[in-house]
């Protein structure tokens, strides 16, 4: 069977033209349409879902501020300008504790009345400080609780003016003595609570010398046949 093809090439080529014509008019109408939906779904979104979002966003962040103000002195905390502008204050109210380490030579009693410590515990919280230790008998331990409650410190407030002076402690209190065994030998044990000034680790105050008053104040200091102190001692920062 023989075919004729009568079409000329002219007429072909206009064909395929409206067939690629057609075909592009097509997926531009699809591709407007996905346009014209997607800008719809992004409307919805941007004025509706998202605007509810941002509000329930605000609600929640307005509620965590409020609670944050209503905590007390927070803007004492919140900024770094005023934690730096702190530090001043807090420099000025730290104490030197180092200056104990300069006291205990002085606090401790010549010998034969002299004391071993083998703990020292300064607290804060109540301006107290426990010495533990032994010595050799109880005359020396009542030798060393009045050399505590007689000590006297003297310094310049705020490191200036005439100098001040005031008992380090105003209480020295014996909390438990008895006789242990240390090192093959036989002394007393003990542990002294006193109570601190608050001046005496004071960062303000300078010049701070300790002394101890060559003084007697109980039975068995009088009697003891050893003087403890050939004159006052002191010491300290």
């Amino acid at each position: 069977m023989i075919q004729l093809n009568l079409l000329p090439d002219l007429k072909k080529e206009y064909i395929k033209a409206q067939k690629a014509k057609s075909l592009v008019i097509a997926v531009s109408i699809f591709v407007t349409l996905g346009a014209f939906a997607l800008s719809a779904l992004l409307f919805v979104y941007v004025t509706f879902i998202q605007q509810f979002q941002i509000s329930l966003a605000t609600g929640d962040i307005n509620k965590k501020l409020q609670d944050l103000k209503n905590i007390p002195d927070i803007n004492k905390y919140l900024t770094v300008q005023n934690q730096l502008a702190s530090l001043p204050a807090l420099h000025s109210g730290a104490g030197i504790y180092s200056r104990l380490y300069d006291f205990l030579s002085v606090l401790n009693p010549s010998a034969p009345n002299n004391v071993s410590l083998g703990d020292l515990k300064l607290l804060t919280a109540d301006n107290s400080i426990l010495f533990t230790g032994t010595t050799a008998s109880f005359q020396s331990l009542n030798v060393f609780a009045d050399t505590l409650k007689n000590a006297t410190v003297t310094y310049k407030a705020g490191g200036q003016g005439d100098p001040v002076t005031n008992k380090m402690f105003s209480q020295a209190l014996v909390q438990n003595a008895g006789i242990v065994r240390s090192n093959s030998q036989t002394v007393v044990g003990f542990t002294i609570k006193t109570t601190y000034q608050a001046s005496l680790f004071d960062v303000n105050n300078t010049d701070m010398t300790v002394k101890v008053p060559n003084i007697t104040t109980t039975q068995s200091v009088t009697q003891s046949p050893n003087p403890l102190f050939n004159g006052d001692k002191s010491g300290g920062q």
